[in-house]
This record gives structure tokens, C-alpha cells and sequence, in this order.
């Protein structure tokens, strides 16, 4: 099915392939590909359960979206002739079950909330995976600071020696940092954690649609409550980022620090190999890599976090 076959409503003519291209939204939609067909089960559940959808057309597409779900979108959904990998994806269910069953599972339902419910999805899976990551790190630092609580150390400002501490003190600020990060996220994931699903373009819908089940398949904590807000509003991806940005800014400043002290002015720390490279013509030089580029990584998520906003 070509994207002209898939658009709707009085529009027609046929677009170029630079301008499919132009529109075409499919590298972002890999990110989204799983949960999306999460959302669909989940909304075709809900339209059974509703009397919506007759029993014969919900078995046909649940064999087929359980079938893409052990097996991956096909690559052919993501073609750049479609406008999005919901138009991909609906041509493929009508490929399989025709027509007449394929175009249902649409009922009740827009893009709009689908790709919402899909976000949150995806980005409390990324929640997750970033506190336990953290959660990782602060028990090294944990685990490093105890065998070193009467390690002496220069604690420094300016760069310049000041104070005594020891190599603990050091190591648990920055376990403090972290854990604030972790708090932000753990606050950001309740505010993520609301499911568009059922408020269709934004203004809901006139079939009977069960929200808070669709809801709880779906591992949410409840439905959004305003369906014009829910399809709206991504100040909650705004926040997450946010607190990203800040974690990296920390791990940047804990990396410069690294770097300033493993240089051969200073020669206060000695990184592991493992994690440094040497030169293609001074094999002398020890670089090191990874504090380095960890440190540039801050700028792209600062830069992010700009893009979202703007």
C-alpha cells in the first residue's frame, strides 16, 4: 500500500521522494516500534472487552501483532513511502488479514494518543535503565570510598592545594550528586507514568472506551486525566531531560577532573589502561579517551535538552 492509499480525507497526489523523506518520521519510530505494538494489543484488548470489535477480526490481528511482536516489524514498515511506521504498520495488518479487519484496530484510537502512549512507554524503560545505572555507580563509589576513609588527599579550589581530606570525602560528594539525580528521575518517572491511550486526536472519542484498562495493560498508574493535555503536552520528556543533562554535568566535572589529574603536569592519578589510548605516532602518550569523551557526551544531551524545548 503506497503513503498516497494510506492519507485520508480530500487530500491526494502523489509526493516526491524527496519529500517523503523530508516528512518521513522513521528513525525516531524505531525507538518507538516495540512499545507501539504494546499499545496496539492493549488497545484491542480494550475494544473486545467493549464490545467494539467483533470476536473473529480481534483474533485475526492479535495473531498477527502477537507475530510481529515475537518477531520484529518488518523492515518493509519503515520504507520512506509511508509517512510513519503506523501507516507501515497498518499496511502490513491489512497485507495479512485483509482489508475488511486490517483498518479496525484504529477505532477509537488517533496517532496523536497512540504515539503519546508510546513515549511514555519507551521513556520510563530509558528511567529505569538510568537509575539502575546510577544506582551501579554510586555503590563503586560506595564501594571504593570504605577502603579509603583514611587515604590522605589534597582537596583543591582553584586548582590550587587546599585543605586535607582523604580519597572518601572525595568520592562521596560525588555519590551525593548522583544520588539527587537518581531522586529527580524517581519524581520525573510518577509524572511520566499517566497513559494517553483513549484520548484520540484530543478530544477523546465516542466509542465506550475502558481508559483505566487499557491503562493498567499497559503498566501505567492511571489514565491521564485531560485528553486534550495528554496528547499535548511533552513537558515530561522537558523534565527527564533535564535531569539528564544535570547527571551529565556532574559526571563531566568528575571527568575533567580525572583528566586535569592524570595529565603528566600533575600526575596525581594514574586512569587504567583499559580505559585510555595511546597516539598513532607517540606511543609515549597515554589519552585519556573515555573521561574525555564522556565529557562531550554532557554537550550533546545539553544540546538536547535545547532542541526539546525550542
Amino acid at each position: 500500500m503506497r503513503s498516497d492509499q494510506i492519507r485520508q480525507g480530500r487530500l491526494s497526489g502523489e509526493r516526491s521522494g524527496d519529500l517523503e523523506h523530508f516528512l518521513a518520521s522513521m528513525e525516531a519510530d524505531r525507538w518507538i516500534a516495540e512499545a507501539d505494538l504494546l499499545v496496539d494489543m492493549a488497545h484491542l484488548l480494550g475494544l473486545r472487552r467493549q464490545g467494539i470489535i467483533d470476536e473473529a477480526p480481534a483474533r485475526a490481528l492479535m495473531a498477527a501483532l502477537l507475530d510481529l511482536h515475537d518477531h520484529g516489524l518488518p523492515e518493509e514498515a519503515f520504507d520512506e513511502k509511508f509517512e510513519d511506521v503506523h501507516a507501515g504498520k497498518e499496511a502490513y495488518l491489512i497485507d495479512r488479514v485483509g482489508e475488511d479487519f486490517g483498518g479496525r484496530l484504529h477505532m477509537g484510537r488517533s496517532r496523536n494518543d497512540e504515539v503519546a502512549t508510546c513515549i511514555r512507554i519507551r521513556l520510563k524503560q530509558e528511567i529505569v535503565a538510568l537509575v539502575r545505572s546510577l544506582t551501579d555507580l554510586r555503590r563503586t563509589l560506595l564501594d571504593v570510598a570504605a577502603a579509603h576513609t583514611e587515604t590522605v588527599m589534597p582537596g583543591f579550589t582553584h586548582l590550587q592545594h587546599a585543605q586535607p581530606t582523604t580519597l572518601a570525602h572525595y568520592l562521596l560528594a560525588y555519590e551525593q550528586a548522583f544520588s539527587r539525580d537518581v531522586s529527580r528521575l524517581r519524581e520525573a518517572y510518577a509524572r511520566v507514568d499517566v497513559s494517553p491511550l483513549g484520548s484520540a486526536a484530543f478530544a477523546s472519542t465516542g466509542f465506550p472506551l475502558d481508559r483505566a484498562y487499557t491503562a493498567a495493560l499497559l503498566g501505567f498508574a492511571r489514565p491521564a486525566p485531560n485528553s486534550m493535555d495528554a496528547v499535548a503536552a511533552r513537558d515530561f520528556a522537558i523534565e527527564v531531560l533535564s535531569g539528564t543533562s544535570i547527571c551529565m554535568t556532574t559526571a563531566s566535572r568528575f571527568c575533567e577532573e580525572l583528566v586535569i589529574w592524570s595529565t603528566a603536569f600533575v600526575g596525581f592519578v594514574q586512569l587504567d589502561d583499559a580505559y585510555c589510548s595511546s597516539s598513532s605516532i607517540m606511543p609515549q602518550k597515554k589519552n585519556p579517551d573515555v573521561a574525555e569523551i564522556m565529557r562531550a557526551k554532557a554537550g550533546s544531551v545539553a544540546g538536547e535538552l535545547t532542541a526539546a524545548i525550542t
